[in-house]
């Protein structure tokens, strides 16, 4: 593959780490103006006179959250301004959904998420990750940086700036798929939750391939954020310790469910990519990949 068809994955990931990197700057500046106790944590860590810093024990869900909100944003302008790999207008077209087959990709995302979520369950989230998602969740911050910031952004970044540059540059649409969804799972900086994306960022590929905007891959993925942050708001400490199997009776069970739902997400997607039409503006200019 050339540097051409590759650099839009590259260059796209390089900004959002630069964003994550500039964030990481703004939330201990924040939090060291604002905290006494957390600036002093850090001068006792520095001078090695204590091995960690309680960073999540003083720093408020809000100022998180805010945060990572300004993190996702930058990476956005970033990408729009620097690498003009975004088409904002474009990427939000309502106007070209077709919604009676659109229908069919989200009933086949929401049902493939359930599956995905069933055979990745047994992987733990980092005890970090869990405490500060939890805390999000109950915050209306919090939950604005959950359900709908870091979904519409994420779809901006992943499925516009690097599927979509890919395909606009001629690049084979099952690798600009397959790639961006690597590019998901890697972006989520932990093992647990980039298992759970990366398959389910297959599925949000391929409807952007068909659609060729991320109207309905944001939705999706507002709505699977939306129910995670419902189980973590109602359940609390119990999300760590309740498994599909207390859910549905068994492991068996849940496992069965699991096929079930994973075999009528394939069949839904399958309708789904058989009768909506390929956005031309997801192709490549020679419209070989169009069906």
């Amino acid at each position: 593959m050339t540097w051409h068809k590759l650099s839009p994955t590259i260059l796209t990931l390089l900004i959002f780490l630069l964003a994550q990197g500039l964030g990481t700057i703004l939330l201990f500046g924040v939090l060291m103006l604002n905290s006494p106790e957390f600036s002093a944590a850090v001068q006792a860590y520095m001078s090695g006179e204590t091995q960690s810093l309680p960073l999540l024990e003083m720093m408020p869900a809000s100022t998180f959250s805010l945060i990572l909100m300004v993190v996702d944003i930058l990476a956005v302008v970033g990408c729009y301004f620097l690498l003009h790999n975004i088409r904002l207008l474009k990427a939000d077209d309502f106007s070209s959904i077709k919604w009676r087959t659109g229908i069919l990709a989200i009933a086949g995302g929401i049902l493939g998420a359930i599956s995905i979520s069933i055979l990745t369950e047994k992987v733990p989230l980092p005890d970090t990750m869990l405490q500060m998602s939890q805390e999000m969740s109950h915050n209306i911050i919090g939950l604005l940086a959950l359900v709908v910031v870091g979904p519409i952004t994420e779809e901006l970044l992943f499925r516009e700036a690097i599927e979509g540059e890919m395909l606009r540059r001629g690049t084979n649409p099952w690798l600009a798929i397959f790639i961006s969804a690597i590019a998901f799972g890697v972006a989520h900086l932990n093992f647990a939750q980039g298992l759970y994306a990366f398959p389910l960022a297959i599925l949000f590929g391929i409807i952007y391939y068909k659609t060729g905007n991320i109207v309905l891959t944001s939705l999706l993925h507002i709505l699977n954020n939306g129910i995670a942050a419902i189980q973590l708001n109602t359940l609390g400490e119990d999300f760590a310790d309740l498994t599909y199997a207390d859910w549905f009776g068994s492991q068996a069970s849940a496992y069965i469910v699991m096929l079930l739902f994973g075999s009528l997400s394939i069949l839904f997607m399958m309708r789904f990519w058989a009768k909506h039409p390929t956005n031309e503006q997801s192709c490549n200019k020679t419209g070989i990949m169009n069906e």
